[in-house]
């Protein structure tokens, strides 16, 4: 594997096979993007008009400058909406408007600005209600093709946050976004697939019935986690793909497709991944999928049950509470509950010991479902 060395300087430029093979971390990879700026501007020298007034005069500046002045002004304007306390005003300058009809431009500089803007400003609800205002994901989703990474970096960047509200999610399907975000899953560097994978998420998750599940089905979203799944990719990328499997999972359509691809065995193989928020996020989409009586036989026909067992011993309450949920579902299957009943002691002193009552609630709950008698 490549790795940040002397040898592999991080100033190279990666490819995102390259980035995806290397050792190096989502938030390392991050850090490898650097913006381009004129030879001419020095963003920590800033001459700005003084106090409430810069903004103001920066975003004036803007549009009626040549190419430098523009430059130099987005540069200085990104700057200061890093201060929260300038976003309102900005706002009230019509800043989205502006950095919309400037990402259309061929000059890099401007447009990593433009965008750098937009994300800063999605960190904040108000700013999240104004984006949603001016449609800026429908705008914006052109630039997944951009050849610049630090561009889509920010683009994803958006998505990802502005989507985490209800506005945002149903903004961003109306457009029928979503389809475009699935084919560019396997195709970006490993920080953009876990930005784009949280913005599946909460796609998914709060969606509705006008559009769950029929826009993922349709572009094999289910097929697409699972690839990623499949791939050397970071536990973190692992994480996410897992998490969108469990929200997508709560349809029953989808627990059938679970159940007709490679799914469910890869997510048994991650049950005994070295990290545990890999182990977690395995168990916990499992839990989801084995609600489906044709899962539960496939689980115990993959000789899971046993992994499931060992899982009990695990440190992470997580891995533990949502390991309890899958055995709760697969105990429902005449062979599962069999195979369970030398783990009953174990559950026993959940329901009593266990500090999280969450884990003494399920525990019960798993006992009930492996002593039961017709």
């Amino acid at each position: 594997m490549a790795s940040a060395t002397p040898e592999t300087p991080l100033s190279k430029k990666w490819t995102a096979q390259e980035l995806n093979r290397s050792d190096l971390t989502p938030l390392e990879a991050s850090k490898l993007l650097v913006y381009t700026l004129p030879a001419n501007v020095d963003p920590t020298k800033m001459q700005l008009a003084y106090g409430r007034r810069a903004i103001p005069k920066l975003v004036t500046e803007i549009p009626e400058g040549d190419l430098i002045k523009q430059q130099k002004s987005l540069v200085f304007l990104a700057e200061l909406l890093h201060n929260p306390l300038n976003i309102t005003q900005a706002l009230k300058k019509d800043i989205v408007k502006l950095c919309l009809d400037l990402i259309k431009s061929n000059d890099l500089t401007i447009k990593q600005k433009a965008t750098e803007c937009l994300a800063v400003i999605s960190c904040h609800a108000v700013g999240r209600t104004v984006l949603v205002h001016h449609d800026a994901l429908f705008f914006l989703s052109p630039l997944f093709q951009d050849s610049c990474d630090l561009v889509r970096s920010n683009v994803h960047k958006v998505f990802e946050k502005v989507t985490c509200q209800e506005a945002g999610v149903l903004n961003l399907l109306q457009f029928s976004l979503v389809p475009q975000l699935v084919k560019r899953l396997p195709e970006e560097r490993m920080d953009i697939q876990i930005m784009i994978l949280n913005t599946l998420y909460q796609c998914i998750r709060m969606g509705g019935a006008q559009y769950m599940p029929e826009v993922p089905i349709k572009c094999d979203a289910m097929g697409a986690f699972t690839r990623i799944l499949k791939k050397e990719v970071v536990a973190e990328t692992r994480v996410a793909a897992a998490k969108c499997i469990m929200m997508l999972s709560f349809y029953k359509v989808c627990k059938t497709i679970a159940c007709q691809g490679e799914t469910i065995g890869i997510l048994i193989h991650m049950l005994s991944d070295m990290k545990s928020p890999v182990r977690a996020a395995a168990a916990g989409a499992l839990m989801s999928i084995t609600i489906d009586c044709e899962a539960k036989k496939l689980f115990v026909r993959e000789n899971a049950v046993q992994t499931l067992m060992e899982l009990l011993d695990d440190l992470n309450e997580s891995v533990v509470l949502n390991v309890i949920k899958v055995i709760t579902n697969v105990a429902e299957d005449y062979r599962g509950r069999f195979e369970l009943h030398s783990c009953v002691k174990k559950l026993e002193g959940f329901s009593i010991h266990a500090k999280n009552p969450q884990i003494r609630d399920v525990a019960k709950r798993a006992i009930a479902v492996i002593t039961w008698r017709p």
